[in-house]
């Protein structure tokens, strides 16, 4: 079952990896969740647990006179009772594997980089955890060469590519997501994002054309030198901000137009005061004390007299407005569907 684990995961990254293969993504989430299901059936079988169906009379659920043994999501619920960025990742795999089975479109493939991307870390992580680092795919698998958001043709071909994304996937992902808490969303479990920083300085014999380093395994005076990192030839796993004024903050039109693109309905600026005033961030206009805010989805910007919000606070309302019933709960509106060109 190991072995078999470790050669359906390979299987699926050469077909992700061929730039001439049409559906590439299909076969790299049909080839991964065979890969998780073999990898799970022998931990299963390893620990002594029984992962085969059973009908009400406590027999064997059977298929050709074989025992049924479970599918993928039933094995994910088992090994991770409590929702959790990997389980939360394989889940909406098995339904992207869905969508791209039904409908395929290039675009898909683009959204699904960084769920793809820690689909497979994942799997890695779980097979050498498990049964031990000589299992490792670190061998056979090299970051690959791409072009792709590296030059600005192939940037602004992403982009365009971006926009006709089907409105079901689409919607789709905007629903799974609405629902999960922002540390899964930010984790890198659930999506794998990287910042690329170039080699530079003089090259050493054990040099590696490239190195993954993730912020959590820097020593603090690492933490302190980022740019000797680079000189040094390192590449930092982290998402970095330089210094701005209220960065990562938004505008009340721009939180709009975010928690709009994640949900089916129709939202606006008047929806971002009726969101703010349900769960009372901020003071009412004219307050003597306009400062006094919940930090943890509101700012008062002094210099310009009025509020930012934070992406607790898009995360928080999008998964309030989820449903129309929610909508109308939470912003005492009536939803109104999104009419998409």
């Amino acid at each position: 079952m190991l072995e078999g684990a470790i050669d359906e995961a390979l299987l699926a990254v050469d077909l992700y990896n061929q730039p001439k293969q049409p559906r590439r993504l299909e076969g790299f989430l049909v080839h991964m969740h065979i890969a998780w299901l073999y990898l799970l059936h022998a931990q299963f079988r390893r620990n002594g647990i029984d992962f085969r169906y059973r009908l009400a009379n406590g027999h064997f659920d059977r298929i050709d006179g074989e025992p049924k043994t479970w599918d993928l999501a039933k094995c994910v619920k088992e090994k991770w009772p409590q929702a959790g960025p990997v389980r939360k990742n394989l889940e909406l795999s098995i339904g992207l594997r869905n969508k791209v089975e039904h409908r395929y479109h290039k675009a898909i493939s683009l959204v699904a980089t960084g769920y793809a991307q820690a689909l497979l870390l994942n799997f890695e992580q779980e097979l050498t955890s498990t049964f031990g680092d000589k299992y490792s795919l670190g061998e056979q698998l090299r970051f690959p060469i791409f072009v792709g958001s590296i030059t600005a043709h192939g940037r602004a071909q992403i982009e365009q590519l971006r926009t006709q994304l089907p409105r079901d996937t689409r919607d789709f992902i905007a629903n799974f997501e609405s629902g999960l808490e922002p540390n899964i969303t930010a984790d890198q479990r659930y999506e794998f994002r990287i910042n690329l920083v170039p080699k530079l300085g003089p090259r050493s014999e054990a040099d590696s054309s490239m190195t993954f380093v993730r912020e959590d395994e820097l020593t603090e005076e690492e933490r302190i030198s980022l740019q000797e990192l680079g000189r040094a030839g390192r590449v930092v796993v982290r998402e970095q901000t330089r210094p701005v004024a209220s960065a990562g903050f938004y505008k009340p039109s721009v939180v709009a137009e975010l928690i709009e693109a994640r949900i089916l309905f129709e939202f606006k600026v008047h929806h971002v005061v009726r969101a703010w005033k349900t769960l009372h961030c901020r003071p009412a206009g004219g307050d003597a004390h306009p400062e006094r805010t919940d930090e943890r989805y509101c700012i008062y910007d002094e210099p310009h007299g009025d509020y930012l919000f934070t992406p607790a606070f898009v995360d928080k309302v999008a998964r309030e407005t989820s449903t129309a019933v929610n909508f109308k709960a939470f912003t005492g509106l009536k939803a109104q569907t999104k009419v998409i060109s």
